[in-house]
């Protein structure tokens, strides 16, 4: 297992030029997320879909090749933060964009090189693609055909040129969803893979707030805050959240994040996001040290269409072991189309528990085969039950003579449980006055 803990982000707004000069070959970033288009509903499902300009921030042209598979796939989502619960959860997903071909301009500030052409993105040059164009049906194809970490796609993308009713592969966002009391954001990114050599893949990630425009319409509302994944909205609105950066060795990057709150009576709510950034391995499980939990809850993102692999829609169960509490998504007979969390995605989990919040690791399960197949992060994390040592016989949770009988067992029989002060390895009167004093102390 691989234990990996918070690393800092760049953040830049929109329109500022990036400190530290051009990276070294290719590097595609969601440079401005510009307009949304609204398309109205079906069924209680809304659709939208949201223009981006990338940004070539490294020092080599990024291929942008229509006709091939060597061009950048655009990803965008929708998130929602609960002013009450204080949660962000994401809340829309679509298809992606197929670019299809780059123009040279400079809209993030950088100075256009103008060395790439048609199929090519030049070192500081900015391409737009506005939401009509990134909501054209035709052009868009399946999650589930795109390797984000190393850019891959499946070429042609299923669906080519298909397109459907106004809901079709856009961002869907059920009315349930939109409450004019909470405030949204949309996340923007692109994958290409001639990127990948490089290094560069870990920046691709930008946000930018909504804002509500009649009951369930969302527009762009503030700048676009460039290179950093929407769940570092939830630790901007709430600083008590921890985020914690975890990457798969040899492979893409999760985001954790996770929070204590006193509910009061003894009684801590602990809630946790995992957000698969580029992660094609994804994740099957996640499991928190913990006892004496309840009151579980459970979030995720809608797929849509069947033709994105018919991806399941079935919740995560959750399963209280001796030690710990363990979410995790069906995966019978090792089922290609579980719900796991994949690339772009945030899942949530929550529960209730009687300890006070410490640090610790929470465990990863990666839902595809490969080594390691479990990655640590380091969270907030309920505190371990106080033990009442002198609590040895029934009825447990009240101290009486027959404890004390039960450790004067123990102590015959020569069993190490009674070996309770020093010198240890050796039963003597000091162990009997050692749980004399534990009694008297009671159990609190």
């Amino acid at each position: 297992m691989i234990r990996m803990t918070m690393t800092a982000v760049m953040v830049a707004s929109c329109g500022t030029a990036i400190a530290g000069g051009p990276n070294n070959g290719p590097d595609v970033i969601c440079g401005v997320l510009t307009s949304s288009n609204y398309y109205g509903q079906i069924g209680g499902t809304h659709a939208f879909s949201v223009g981006t300009t990338s940004c070539n921030i490294g020092n080599m042209p990024a291929l942008w090749e229509g006709d091939t598979a060597d061009h950048p796939v655009i990803s965008q989502t929708i998130w929602r933060y609960d002013n009450s619960e204080k949660r962000l959860t994401q809340v829309g997903i679509g298809h992606v964009k197929h670019s299809f071909a780059a123009l040279q301009e400079n809209d993030c500030g950088l100075g256009c090189s103008n060395n790439g052409g048609w199929q090519a993105l030049g070192s500081g040059c900015s391409d737009p693609y506005s939401a009509s164009l990134n909501g054209g049906q035709s052009g868009l194809g399946p999650r589930s055909e795109i390797n984000a970490f190393n850019g891959e796609i499946a070429w042609p993308f299923t669906s080519d040129g298909m397109s459907g009713n106004a809901i079709y592969k856009r961002i869907q966002v059920q009315n349930s969803e939109i409450d004019l009391a909470d405030d949204y954001y949309v996340e923007g990114a692109y994958v290409l893979k001639d990127e990948i050599p490089f290094g560069n893949q870990f920046n691709n990630v930008s946000w930018r707030a909504m804002s509500h425009s009649g009951a369930q319409v969302l527009v762009m509302s503030g700048p676009t805050v460039q290179m950093t994944p929407a769940i570092q909205i939830w630790q901007d609105r709430d600083p008590s959240v921890t985020l914690t950066t975890v990457d798969v060795p040899g492979e893409g990057r999760f985001i954790v994040a996770s929070k204590a709150k006193d509910m009061g009576g003894g009684v801590w709510r602990y809630e946790y996001g995992v957000y698969n950034q580029n992660s094609d391995r994804s994740a099957a499980s996640f499991t928190v040290p913990a006892t004496g939990t309840s009151n579980y809850g459970f979030h995720d993102v809608n797929y849509h269409d069947s033709i994105d692999d018919n991806i399941s829609p079935t919740d995560w169960a959750v399963t209280e072991g001796a030690t710990s509490v363990s979410f995790s998504t069906p995966i019978e007979a090792m089922n290609p189309n579980a719900n796991a969390i994949r690339w772009g995605t945030m899942y949530n989990f929550w529960f209730d528990a009687n300890t006070a919040p410490t640090t610790g690791d929470a465990e990863i399960g990666l839902f595809r085969a490969g080594s390691p197949s479990t990655v640590l992060a380091s969270i907030v994390m309920p505190s371990a039950e106080e033990i009442c040592t002198a609590d040895l016989a029934e009825p447990f949770g009240t101290l009486n003579l027959q404890d004390v009988f039960a450790l004067l067992a123990l102590f015959n029989a020569g069993d190490n449980a009674a070996d309770l002060a020093a010198p240890f390895g050796t039963l003597n009167l000091q162990d009997v006055f050692a749980y004399l004093a534990d009694f008297n102390a009671g159990c609190k």
